[in-house]
């Protein structure tokens, strides 16, 4: 009985820290401190999660996103320099206000493909993405 209980213990003290973890994303090099950046988490499936506009600041900011759980996740961000809540783009579709994805994925002539921004997170966890 006594191995049961301390087996049923470590199953869910492993399972309640699995299920709070944090995850800081510094954002940085935007080109000035206009508008706001448009921060979001999306898990595997592209689902949104979380989404947060913040204030920048000598060029960077900071978004931090609590009670995840252990998973694959991706991070986007834009810098809304208009504050008009969207991306701005060209007539051919191209962005003209700078944007930064998780694993900082810079294809040469085409948007980054959501595979390759994908990470692991397993405990709590600070990634960075410079815009461009």
């Amino acid at each position: 009985m006594k191995k049961l209980l301390t087996t049923f213990l470590v199953g869910y003290a492993f399972t309640a820290q699995s299920q709070n973890i944090s995850l800081i994303v510094n954002v940085k090099k935007f080109k000035n401190n206009d508008g706001l950046a448009y921060v979001m988490l999306q898990d595997q499936t592209q689902k949104s999660l979380q989404q947060q506009w913040i204030k920048i600041e000598e060029n960077e900011t900071q978004a931090i996103f609590k009670n995840l759980k252990s998973g694959k996740y991706a991070v986007r961000s834009y810098h809304d320099e208009n504050n008009n809540k969207k991306m701005d783009t060209d007539f051919l579709g191209i962005p003209k206000e700078s944007w930064g994805c998780s694993n900082n994925v810079r294809p040469p002539l085409s948007a980054p493909k959501f595979e390759d921004m994908i990470f692991v997170l397993e405990k709590d966890e600070t990634i960075t993405i410079n815009m461009k």
